[in-house]
């Protein structure tokens, strides 16, 4: 489709959903929008609080003013910020996929993908050059199962290799 069109269509589908939302039907989905998995950061969160509660045990031994309470305080909070509202995500998108990076949104276009590979519990993306892409039930709470279908029909919309390891064969 030319990028007219999909503005048009996209915008008629907007003025539909907005008018069955009013009417209470379910709105109309679009096949082709992004999907987003979100997943949480275990790690990092607990490397931050593991520090907090190493400086409150060693409180009774320095001297505890002001400025040592607020640092303590304040690596509880930032390991509580990290793991409920900066979540590691995977957008999903037609020919795109997207995550967030250290200050931003990194994207990667399917051309720049080589294969996708999906085990029990880890999805893993590799790119065109030595770097690559990890997701894990275990370290970051993400719904594999649910990604790699995603993925599986992303990759077979833009002829990227999948890798299936959980069949046997």
């Amino acid at each position: 489709m030319s990028r007219k069109w999909e503005r048009m269509v996209t915008k008629n589908a907007k003025t539909v959903n907005k008018n069955r939302l009013k009417q209470g039907i379910a709105p109309v989905t679009d096949p082709d929008q992004s999907v987003v998995f979100k997943g949480r950061s275990i790690l990092l969160s607990l490397f931050f609080v593991c520090v907090a509660v190493f400086l409150m045990s060693s409180l009774a031994r320095s001297g505890a003013d002001s400025m040592y309470w607020f640092t303590t305080i304040s690596y509880f909070f930032v390991g509580l910020l990290i793991y409920f509202v900066r979540r590691p995500y995977l957008k999903v998108g037609r020919n795109s996929l997207s995550k967030r990076g250290y200050a931003k949104e990194k994207i990667l276009n399917a051309e720049n993908i080589k294969q996708i590979i999906y085990t029990p519990g880890n999805i893993l993306i590799e790119l065109d050059g030595k770097s690559r892409w990890g997701y894990s039930k275990f370290f970051n709470r993400f719904d594999v199962a649910a990604m790699a279908d995603k993925l599986k029909r992303f990759s077979e919309q833009n002829n990227i290799t999948f890798v299936d390891k959980t069949t046997n064969g």
